[in-house]
């Protein structure tokens, strides 16, 4: 499956696909947390998902921008959603399965 690379990105395909992968590598807990041990660590919960919703939008991630801008809301509200979680998750690991392969080394 081809990534469809944003308008800003036109001509840089190979170097928006490096940053897709660094972005599911990276700030992207290897195993996240269960949403309770999320919301019991709210403070790092709250950094992480901003520094998520944050490269999403840079990267025009509109899937994962959106839910980590409700979840965010939900944890800045006090009232932490599970099923917004929940979401955030499901649209890191969709984005995360969506690349192709990497090519032989």
């Amino acid at each position: 499956m081809a990534i469809a690379t944003p308008a800003k990105f036109k001509g840089k395909e190979a170097f928006y696909e490096k940053m897709l992968r660094i972005f599911v590598k990276d700030p992207l807990p290897q195993q996240w947390l269960s949403f309770d041990e999320a919301v019991a660590d709210a403070e790092n919960t709250k950094k992480l998902v901003h520094t998520i919703k944050g490269t999403a939008g840079n990267l025009d991630i509109t899937d994962i921008y959106q839910s980590a801008l409700r979840f965010e809301a939900s944890l800045r509200d006090g009232a932490p959603d599970k099923d917004l979680y929940q979401a955030l998750i499901d649209a890191c690991d969709a984005l995360k399965n969506s690349l192709p392969p990497l090519p032989p080394a």
